[in-house]
């Protein structure tokens, strides 16, 4: 038997192990998820979705409940909001210095520099403004509701004529005096990205989002190819999304799990995004999220330590596609689906998120790491395999008694590195 043991402690020391030592109990996530199935926690019943949390970027829970699989790919509604502020911000950091109307782009660049003829008000709406529901432009009767939303969804208007169609429509309230939730501006902020940077808005995506973080399932397929809907356009997966939301949380780096990282934005661009850009305090019209008026750059600003420091931020989608960041945990969080709407899974994602919070602050024990040295090296297959032959209890891994058994249940253990539970 020793032998045995010793050929394939030689095994072992020829392939190596993962150094990933930390695994985390996600039994009361699980729970939770398959709860929302039959309908608690929630209004009605979820009938599918799935969840993948990472912890400093590595993925540590992806699971699909009720008739969704893994990675399938989701309308992820206004959680588009985030993405598109994403473009904003990369557009500003690299078109700042340029001269106003021929080509410029900043956060504060108004639309009348690149729209003429407007009303005064709708003029000197900001990009700033239009990314943080702050702009005041919105209807004001059933007539205006129409012809916003008939701009947004036309699959025969461009982006350039959808905004034409929108900025002949009045202010409702002077710029940055209320926050009104809603993608009309942000529709048209992003014609004014196009004309200052004389490329088409999926160009821009593309090149400066989806390009480098290589989202391959991540596009605007609403409402056509050359009027994309800016704040509510997009569809991904929760792969994809949290990569995405990852760069974000590595202040605009993509680091691969097997490669070199890349810079997809500016470290102030990111900054931008997580700052506060509505004013405080503001009017308040409208705000799915239960009066907060707390707003980035196309991201939700949802959670603050008693000093104000940001601890987190979501992105949420009209029919329950979320996402979030917990800084403070370097936590990220993905809960895909189309199947649902928002309202019914609000107080699902808050669960989800404590109880995720829970697990990570309270990781389990490595077993593979046997002489406790927090490394996962030889030295620990040595120390196990000693205390196995000296009958130590402690190398009963599986609890049932010493057995050749342990030494492989160990073995798998140590190859596998502590994955996550």
């Amino acid at each position: 038997m020793r032998r045995l043991l010793l050929a394939m402690l030689g095994c072992a020391c020829s392939s190596g192990a993962s150094a990933q030592l930390v695994r985390y109990d996600f039994a009361q996530v699980t729970q939770l998820c398959v709860n929302a199935l039959s309908g608690q926690n929630v209004a009605t019943p979820v009938p599918g979705f799935e969840l993948r949390l990472l912890k400093d970027g590595r993925p540590v829970y992806h699971r699909a409940f009720g008739n969704w699989s893994l990675d399938r790919t989701a309308a992820s509604d206004s959680s588009t909001k985030t993405l598109s502020g994403a473009v904003i911000v990369s557009l500003a950091a690299s078109n700042a210095a340029l001269p106003p109307g021929l080509g410029r782009f900043t956060l504060d660049t108004t639309v009348g520099e690149y729209f003429a003829g407007l009303d005064p008000q709708l003029a000197g709406v900001t990009v700033r403004q239009a990314f943080s529901h702050t702009a005041g432009i919105g209807p004001q009767n059933f007539a205006q509701s129409q012809a916003f939303s008939g701009a947004i969804s036309s699959t025969t208007l461009s982006l350039q004529q959808s905004a034409q169609v929108m900025l002949g429509i009045p202010a409702a309230h002077p710029p940055g005096t209320v926050f009104w939730y809603g993608g009309n501006s942000m529709h048209i902020a992003g014609a004014v990205a196009e004309r200052a940077s004389g490329q088409s808005w999926n160009t821009l995506f593309a090149s400066r989002i989806a390009g480098p973080l290589g989202l391959t399932a991540t596009r605007f397929v609403l409402s056509s190819p050359t009027n994309p809907r800016i704040a509510g356009g997009c569809e991904s997966n929760a792969t994809e999304f949290g990569r995405f939301m990852e760069m974000l949380r590595l202040g605009g780096v993509h680091q691969p799990m097997d490669g070199p990282a890349v810079r997809v934005l500016d470290a102030a661009a990111v900054e931008a995004m997580f700052t506060r850009q509505s004013p405080n305090p503001v009017t308040l019209i409208a705000s799915p999220l239960d009066g907060v008026t707390d707003y980035g750059v196309g991201v939700w600003l949802d959670q603050r330590s008693s000093t104000g420091e940001l601890l987190g931020a979501i992105a949420a989608g009209a029919r329950g596609f979320a996402s979030w960041i917990d800084f403070d945990d370097a936590m990220v969080g993905v809960f895909a689906t189309d199947t649902t709407g928002s309202s019914n899974v609000k107080g699902l994602y808050t669960l989800l998120r404590a109880a995720a919070e829970q697990a990570i602050r309270n990781p389990l024990s490595c077993v593979a790491d046997f002489d406790g040295d927090g490394t996962l090296a030889i030295g620990d297959v040595f120390a196990y395999l000693n205390a196995f032959f000296a009958g130590d209890p402690s190398a009963d891994v599986d609890g049932g008694g010493m057995t050749t058994a342990d030494v492989f249940a160990f073995l798998n253990l140590w190859f596998e590195g502590c994955a996550s539970a």
